[in-house]
């Protein structure tokens, strides 16, 4: 159980850099001379490599605190006395730097290929 939720939560950052580096790229874009093309090319590639510094952080950060005490809960299906996204104290977590690494990936990629 655990596992499909990492990787859930892991599946929502990413999407989630995705739209806001694409969100700032049609924002750019209408303030901008140039076409949202080269606008989300250039600001996608920025920002996934931003994504990627933070990667390098390491753990034990304050980076790491914030994440872990913010954690967005979302429910994929309310069950009275059930919270699918709390997490046990056992249960193995996925590390931010992780989660940064495959979302400025991802942004890199969407910049690459727009």
């Amino acid at each position: 159980m655990w596992v499909v939720r990492e990787l859930v939560r892991l599946f929502v950052r990413i999407a989630a850099c995705v739209v806001v580096a694409l969100a700032l790229a049609a924002l750019l874009a209408a303030v901008s001379a140039q076409g949202f093309a080269f606008d989300a090319r250039i600001l996608c590639i920025v920002i996934g490599c931003m994504l990627l510094a933070m990667a390098g952080v390491g753990s034990g950060s304050n980076l790491e605190r914030y994440m872990d005490a913010n954690v967005t809960k979302v429910s994929w299906g309310v069950i009275p006395g059930f919270d699918a996204s709390k997490r046990n104290p056992e249960d193995p977590t996925l590390a931010p730097g992780a989660a940064f690494f495959c979302s400025g990936l991802a942004v890199i990629l969407v910049g690459i290929l727009i």
